[in-house]
């Protein structure tokens, strides 16, 4: 069979959300599919409107319909596990392949497996260092006795926790240099929604009843 071989360049850049999408709560925000645009070069080689917007060039041009396709397919297969990016621009800066724009439209499968390729190897670059799971979290308060408080700790990490503060109280009927044997302690940090499910059960075993959290 023919094979051709194509090359795309591209970059891959935030959203930033628009005040009006962000709630009171700064660490909220709202999601929005990949978004992936076509720059000058790239539209001068293809040989399509410069001014058009992508929605238009989709309909017009097949090799058009392929580069795009090619890269929202692999923005939203994502790298981290199953979840599909959000919040994202792809810009195409350029095309380039082997026999010219003649070649490319007998064949558009080869810009759209170039195109994927391009933004699956861009991604498995970046990932470690840019990505991140976005997922509701839930800011939870914890009371109980000062001696589990290791062991609370430890429980929290295991649930994808983040720790903000851990406050050791005094026993008020403590006297002398006797350790205090009823002081009570107050964590406060951020657990990920799913993970607190459930949560009441697993404190209350892990502090013979004396845990609770709000």
């Amino acid at each position: 069979g023919t094979r051709l071989q194509a090359a795309v360049h591209l970059m891959i850049e935030p959203i930033e959300c628009p005040n009006a999408a962000i709630s009171d709560n700064s660490s909220c925000m709202i999601l929005s599919d990949p978004i992936v645009t076509i720059g000058t070069e790239a539209r001068e080689y293809l040989g399509v409107d410069e001014e058009a917007p992508e929605e238009e060039l989709t309909m017009r041009s097949e090799l058009a319909k392929a580069l795009i396709s090619g890269c929202v397919g692999s923005l939203k297969r994502g790298q981290i596990g199953p979840y599909s990016l959000a919040n994202v621009r792809c810009h195409i800066l350029n095309v380039d392949a082997e026999g010219g724009l003649q070649a490319l439209s007998a064949m558009p499968g080869s810009l759209r497996a170039a195109a994927a390729n391009a933004v699956s190897t861009l991604l498995a670059d970046e990932a470690s260092s840019s990505c991140t799971v976005l997922e509701p979290t839930m800011s939870v308060e914890i009371t109980l006795p000062s001696e589990m408080v290791g062991t609370v700790l430890s429980d929290l990490t295991g649930r994808r926790g983040t720790v903000g503060d851990v406050i050791m109280g005094d026993d008020e009927n403590n006297t002398g240099n006797q350790a205090p044997s009823h002081a009570k302690a107050l964590i406060r940090g951020e657990v990920p929604l799913i993970e607190i499910l459930g949560y009441a059960n697993g404190l209350r075993s892990l502090t013979g009843g004396e845990g609770a959290f709000t």
